[in-house]
């Protein structure tokens, strides 16, 4: 098994049902993440069932001030 790299953090988004932070299955490093362009993605809401709309703007690393 591969180890996982302690600079990855989970990317993240708020259900704008619940409030709680929802994993968007991507991952990234914080230098990464502040370059990276992220265009509209979805995410299936495992907190609401349902499916959310999130750009760049709606997300953030796990681990965050803003988490």
């Amino acid at each position: 098994m591969a180890s996982r790299d302690p600079n990855q953090r989970r990317v993240m988004i708020r259900c704008p049902v619940t409030g709680r932070a929802v994993p968007t299955g991507l991952t990234a490093d914080p230098a990464t993440w502040a370059a990276r362009p992220i265009g509209l993605n979805r995410v299936s809401c495992p907190e609401c069932k349902q499916v959310h709309a999130w750009s760049k703007k709606d997300a953030l690393l796990e681990g965050s001030a803003h988490s």
